[in-house]
């Protein structure tokens, strides 16, 4: 019985502090550095890298995204997750029409983070891309790009984070709301790297 306690208090512990190291090292968009970033696109060409932003949020991600694409690092850019009756005409307010126009793929199967995941791994496949920006939420990066990484093994993905209301950098100790959004999300982290160990 004492041997079952202690593993218990062990596990607790751990748990514990996995939870503080994921909220200490999320990646924080004011923490961005885009230069430094972009050098793990060293060597390849701009029609072997791909932008895919996981949709949620009021539209910051999809912003993020084609701000990006401005830059003209990539060659094409997936929303993933987008509702079915959503045109691309409906997004005109997030950004540059003419890019969303031109370059802009809409992705309206996923509606999980592993459906987002899948979809984009189709995507990059039938583009040939060697490389993708993933832009999503701050707090749901690190389990994005597990996903992602588990389907696409070989893909190189720069991690670009969008900063939410749901859980800002600053300010939120405070607030049970957030500590029940970053603990969920942790929880659902956990399970992605834990799949993708099999």
């Amino acid at each position: 019985m004492r041997a079952l306690i202690k593993l218990i208090s062990v596990l607790a512990l751990a748990l514990i502090g996995g939870f503080a190291a994921f909220v200490l090292t999320l990646p924080r968009e004011n923490g961005f550095d885009e230069t430094k970033a972009f050098h793990r696109l060293d060597g390849l060409a701009r029609e072997e890298v791909g932008i895919v932003v996981f949709t949620g949020g009021n539209g910051e991600r999809i912003a993020r995204g084609l701000t990006l694409y401005g830059t003209g690092v990539a060659d094409r850019m997936l929303i993933s997750g987008t509702h079915p009756q959503v045109t691309k005409s409906d997004l005109a307010t997030t950004g540059d029409f003419n890019i969303i126009e031109c370059c802009v793929d809409l992705g309206p199967r996923a509606q999980t983070t592993v459906g987002n995941a899948l979809e984009a791994r189709d995507w990059i496949r039938g583009h040939d891309y060697r490389a993708v920006l993933l832009v999503t939420s701050e707090f749901h990066l690190p389990r994005a790009a597990v996903e992602l990484s588990r389907v696409a093994p070989d893909l190189v993905i720069v991690k670009v984070p969008v900063e939410s209301h749901l859980a800002p950098a600053a300010g939120w100790y405070g607030s049970p709301k957030v500590w029940n959004t970053l603990g969920r999300e942790y929880l659902k982290y956990l399970l992605s790297w834990g799949r993708s160990l099999g």
